[in-house]
């Protein structure tokens, strides 16, 4: 049924979304509707002659009331147009028109010449094509004029593979919408770039007004002025109605009337004032705010506040955020008093008050920091915004994250894997992100360390820091204590790391040299991949003896080297020193294997980059989910079912339908003997009573089969399944299943008869490379029944990749299951589904 898109599909946001340009500004896609025509006729007389010649190959300076009625009554099966708002003003559409009886559609731009470069019609692109592709458009075709580049680079940079065709002065352009990863990247590229300028002009900004500042002590206004007073080194203003001056600086009453521009705000007024501010930083056009003001148990409508701020373009960091602050370039409009050294770990924290007691312990420990950045109630910007933003920040090289929510899980679990390849990041959760197990799927595949504390986020960030990634898991111990070479031993084999073979051992009075001459023969030796060091130190020695020798010998060195000095506090070894230090040999052997499992992690990652599967048939898989949608069924049937698996490579052991004895008979012979039977309506159990008949050799085993199961099972019976009896094997369960905001999770269990008594639980979320479906299948019980059976666990990775693009790539499909999927010597084949 079509129809036209009205002010109440609006109101339900449909197809409407904030977005990011080129530069960072924020601005909102939205389908037009028929009371915005007289708004697109203005931005048309707006535009130059050029412009609209371009658009419509002939001169058009005014755009008629018929025209913009047309443009402006969406039907979605045939015709759609888009528009881009900054505010209230309409900056750019867009279009795609069907061709009559066909799945492609004509598609065209306009964008406001002030506003071009910013990459507005790739966005209007991106949107239109994922609304066609949910209306059944497979290809957009357009023409433009041979010398209209940016149109041209707009296609190319799309994504998808471009055909051009050029006739009199007009280029023919036509490109496939199916064509899915060329398309994903180009998108998460441009995604990242966006995104990323979008924080910069946040957390970089030219000017900051501090509303609220005051010279009150112990106020929060006096705190945020105070620090950003003593840090920031570009201009500088205060804002408070009730004082003429705060620190002997000129005050002024409201943000408007400050004479400059001001890239940032920093909010700490009262409740009642917060809504108002925020619109005054609108008028203002600031792009940032940081909300200090808590607003929990307030009545302020936060959502409609924020949706403000960012119709206008600006983003909101809280409320109840704490402050950001980046000692690297001097910056601190932070509330806690602590001296932040320069490095290169950023740190994104959810609690405020927590965050200050992260940063005076992170100071303790003499950590680093490039980025320091309190979410607060991240009702704007939220953890993901930041990893675009570090993802190419050259000053971060280590992510810790402390997570209570997730805004949006999948975007989260995307963007967390690219940048893992990169970067580590480091987690802990809590809240609502600690209490379901797709939160630590979602850290799984996408290589983010997980940790159980704050300290342990520090201890581990410490060391991603300073240290190298061990190239593998082979650790020696040097100490001069054997007690605390015994624990630390324990401690590696619990962490899954390997001791050497032999500890090695230096003197309780080890002269001047002995272990810098220890750690240099260790360093050097190939069957060795990281260096504990333990000191204990004697009666007659202290630590300060022993330090300058580590940090010396272990400095620049290409394998970690971890410190434990009995007696000490946790920090660098030595003040100054890149060799980090712990009071006990536990924690150092946490953070190694750690460090190993994220070196394994991305080592598949990076073999599994390339992987594809070229053999998909995307659209044939499409069509039968289609068709069946479109006869109302909730369920494929068994045929159906054989046949989307079959276009995703997924092999299936051969089978066909019957509804009669005779006709289950010829099945049987096309088959070829030995075949099974099942109803397609069974009870519990695998009997021939239940509906389940096994190994039938012959016609009369056939004819006998069918005539127990229509006997005890009446018309449940009355249409049945006769299928290619499989080599025994491994019996295996594949299942996907549509996660409400995780999107598709893919687990893998033993199957058959021991699928309902034993259930792994251990599941990934969709897609998986084959280096993620082998991690998944290694933590599963099915690894140990393959290795006793002695079968290889190859095909079945692919089996287990092949399900996870198929639920991925079609989410009308809420539930796959395989079950069971026969594991033999002689292949694989999914038997019942």
């Amino acid at each position: 049924m079509t129809g036209t898109v009205d002010d109440s599909d609006l109101a339900n946001e449909r197809w409407t979304a904030d977005v990011v340009l080129a530069d960072g500004e924020s601005v909102m896609i939205r389908a037009m509707v028929p009371g915005e025509a007289e708004a697109l006729r203005a931005f048309h007389r707006r535009q130059s002659p050029d412009s609209i010649y371009r658009r419509f190959f002939s001169p058009k300076p005014e755009m008629t009331p018929e025209m913009a009625d047309y443009f402006t009554a969406v039907d979605p099966d045939h015709r759609t147009a888009l528009a881009v708002w900054r505010g209230d003003d309409l900056i750019g559409w867009a279009s795609y028109e069907r061709w009559a009886s066909r799945d492609d559609a004509e598609v065209a731009f306009m964008v406001d010449d002030d506003h071009r470069g910013k990459g507005i019609a790739t966005l209007l692109l991106e949107h239109l094509a994922a609304i066609a592709r949910g209306h059944g458009i497979t290809r957009f075709t357009a023409e433009t004029l041979a010398d209209n580049r940016a149109m041209l680079t707009v296609f190319a940079k799309a994504g998808w593979p471009v055909h051009q065709k050029f006739d009199s002065g007009v280029i023919d352009v036509d490109f496939d919408l199916t064509d899915d990863a060329a398309f994903v990247g180009s998108v998460e590229r441009r995604e990242q770039r966006a995104d990323s300028k979008a924080m910069a002009r946040l957390l970089l900004p030219r000017t900051v007004a501090v509303v609220g500042a005051s010279d009150t002590p112990r106020t929060v206004g006096d705190a945020l002025w105070r620090h950003l007073r003593g840090s920031f080194s570009g201009p500088l203003y205060a804002v408070n109605p009730n004082h003429d001056t705060v620190g002997g600086v000129h005050a002024y009453r409201s943000v408007i009337d400050i004479p400059d521009d001001v890239s940032l705000a920093v909010i700490a007024v009262p409740i009642a004032d917060v809504v108002a501010t925020v619109r005054q930083c609108i008028t203002k056009h600031v792009r940032g705010a940081v909300i200090v003001t808590d607003l929990e148990e307030s009545d302020v409508d936060v959502a409609s506040l924020v949706a403000e701020a960012r119709h206008s373009g600006m983003r909101v960091i809280g409320p109840a955020s704490m402050g950001i602050a980046s000692p690297n370039i001097g910056f601190q409009a932070a509330l806690v008093d602590v001296h932040l050294p320069p490095g290169n770990v950023a740190v994104s924290m959810q609690s405020g008050t927590l965050g200050g007691s992260l940063l005076r312990q992170a100071a303790d420990l003499s950590l680093g920091l490039s980025w320091f950045v309190s979410l607060g109630d991240k009702c704007d910007v939220s953890g993901n915004d930041l990893l675009q933003f570090w993802s190419d920040d050259e000053a971060t090289s280590v992510i810790a994250l402390y997570t209570e929510t997730f805004g949006n899980p999948r975007k989260f679990a995307r963007i967390a894997r690219r940048v893992a390849r990169t970067r580590p990041i480091v987690a802990v959760r809590t809240g609502a992100a600690a209490i379901t197990d797709s939160t630590g799927a979602i850290y799984q595949q996408a290589g983010v360390i997980e940790v159980p504390t704050v300290t342990a986020l520090l201890d581990t960030a410490r060391v991603l820091a300073s240290q190298p990634i061990p190239a593998g898991p082979r650790v020696a111990v040097l100490t001069n204590s054997r007690s605390p070479g015994t624990l630390a031993e324990a401690a590696l084999t619990a962490a899954g790391l390997v001791t050497a073979p032999q500890r090695l051992r230096v003197n309780h009075r080890a002269p001047s040299g002995e272990y810098a001459a220890a750690i240099t023969a260790t360093l050097s030796d190939k069957d060795i991949d990281a260096l504990l060091v333990i000191y204990a130190p004697a009666v007659e020695a202290t630590v300060s003896n022993v330090a300058p020798e580590i940090d010396r010998a272990a400095g620049g060195a290409t394998k970690p080297v971890l410190a434990v000095m009995l007696g000490s506090r946790d920090g660098p070894v030595l003040s100054g020193s890149q060799v980090p230090s712990f009071s006990f040999p536990e924690t150092a052997a946490a953070v190694l294997g750690r460090m190993w499992a994220y070196g394994q992690w991305r080592a598949l990652e990076a073999e599994g980059a390339s992987d594809d599967l070229a053999d998909v048939l995307f659209d044939d898989a499409h069509a039968i989910i289609d068709a069946a949608l479109a006869a109302g069924t909730d369920e494929l049937s068994f045929a159906e079912t054989c046949r989307v698996l079959e276009s995703y490579g997924i092999p299936v052991a051969t089978a066909g339908d019957a509804d009669s004895a005779e006709s289950a008979v010829v099945e049987a012979r096309r088959i070829g003997y030995p075949v099974g039977m099942k109803a397609q309506r069974r009870r519990i159990g695998r009997s021939v009573h239940a509906g389940v008949a096994l190994d039938l050799t012959d016609d009369d085993d056939v004819v006998m089969a069918f005539g127990t199961m229509r006997e005890s099972l009446g018309d449940d019976a009355a249409s049945v399944t006769v299928q290619r009896m499989v080599p025994p094997g491994v019996d295996v369960r594949v299942r996907a299943r549509a996660g409400e905001r995780i999107g598709p999770v893919v687990d893998v269990g033993l199957g058959g008869v021991q699928a309902d008594v034993i259930d792994s639980g251990v599941h990934r979320l969709a897609p998986l490379s084959p280096s993620g479906a082998r991690q998944l299948l290694e933590t599963s019980r099915v690894a140990m029944a393959l290795h006793e059976a002695g079968l290889p666990a190859d095909r079945l990775v692919d089996v287990i990749v092949r399900v996870s693009r198929l639920s991925f790539e079609h989410a009308e499909l809420t539930e796959i299951e395989l079950n069971p999927v026969i594991v033999s010597e002689g292949g694989i084949w999914a038997t019942d589904v």
